[in-house]
């Protein structure tokens, strides 16, 4: 046992001893600069242990192999401050991070590399001062191949998308309504709901969609021509008082129509009744100007298939 101390202690030692080393090398490149090793050598004068290389381009470090990082090591480029970080071989990054900063962004990368390019299974991260993007997924030469892409704005904006060999081929906003089967409960394959008409032919006719949101009940004027379903200033204000809860998504956006141009702020609301069905998680753009409560376009997207019968005044949404 005291020998076998004595053995580790030396060896211990000897490494220690090894890896605190200081040769110095000059190296003379082909283009006339100059680098310097400042760190262990073998007897060929080979980078051999850790050591450091710096040139006019780069500094390197790490645990070197016969002239080659292998291991860990860090490359950090002089001309913008790029660090290469994480497992080398034979000179080669294979995985680690790549991060780099300046005024006007940040970006981070974590995952595998080739020719130091963002290369194999990881995640990019680029953020500035107005949007943050994350890319997560299978990268091919510094570009997402295949997964994920999340942008989130400052505004409270967030875009999804899906990405397949290098295209985008689903998108997604958290401002937008669309078909999701699961988030509409009912057992029945379609749902006729009636509608309230005011007005004639000779005056015009308006359709009225009534809908439950929890105990509140209401009215919404039918109409195709609207993008987006919204709830009046003076509507929203009663269901807040009657304890409707809801999620505002802190989003503010304009719509252009034809009386002109109208403000309003986006919410989740959970849970809507209209004939058979149970909407889950619908979103609003509540009118911060006018009283106009209006069934848009975006609410017929939720179903597979929705058919007006003008004749008799219904709507049949099909889940």
């Amino acid at each position: 046992m005291k020998i076998n101390s004595i053995v580790s202690l030396i060896v211990s030692y000897a490494s220690f001893v090894y890896t605190q080393c200081s040769e110095n090398k000059i190296i003379n490149y082909t283009d006339g600069s100059v680098g310097n090793y400042l760190g262990c050598l073998d007897d060929y004068e080979n980078f051999q242990g850790n050591g450091t290389l710096t040139n006019d381009t780069y500094v390197k470090s790490g645990f070197w192999k016969q002239g080659k990082l292998n291991g860990e090591g860090t490359l950090t480029l002089l001309s913008d401050g790029a660090v290469f970080q994480g497992d080398w071989q034979n000179d080669e990054l294979v995985s680690g991070l790549y991060t780099v900063q300046t005024e006007r962004f940040k970006l981070n990368y974590f995952g595998q590399f080739r020719n130091l390019k963002f290369h194999g299974t990881g995640k990019r991260i680029f953020t500035t001062s107005s949007y943050t993007e994350i890319q997560e997924g299978d990268f091919f030469n510094d570009i997402l191949f295949n997964g994920i892409e999340i942008t989130t704005y400052d505004t409270g904006l967030i875009i999804t998308n899906n990405v397949e060999k290098g295209d985008v081929v689903l998108s997604k906003r958290n401002d937008r309504n669309y078909f999701d089967p699961n988030k509409i409960i009912g057992d029945v394959a379609s749902s006729k709901v009636l509608l309230d008409v005011e007005g004639d032919q000779n005056e015009g006719k308006t359709f009225f969609v009534n809908m439950n949101i929890d105990a509140f009940e209401a009215k919404w004027v039918f109409d195709s021509g609207a993008q987006l379903t919204s709830i009046g200033k003076r509507m929203f204000e009663r269901l807040k008082q009657e304890g409707v809860t809801f999620k505002d998504l802190k989003l503010n956006i304009k719509t252009f129509g034809v009386g002109g141009v109208s403000n309003g702020n986006l919410v989740i609301i959970e849970n809507i009744r209209v004939g058979d069905y149970l909407i889950k998680d619908f979103i609003f753009k509540v009118n911060l100007e006018n009283n106009f409560s209006l069934l848009g376009m975006d609410f017929m997207d939720m179903f597979s298939n929705v058919i007006w019968n003008k004749r008799d005044s219904s709507l049949t949404l099909y889940k």
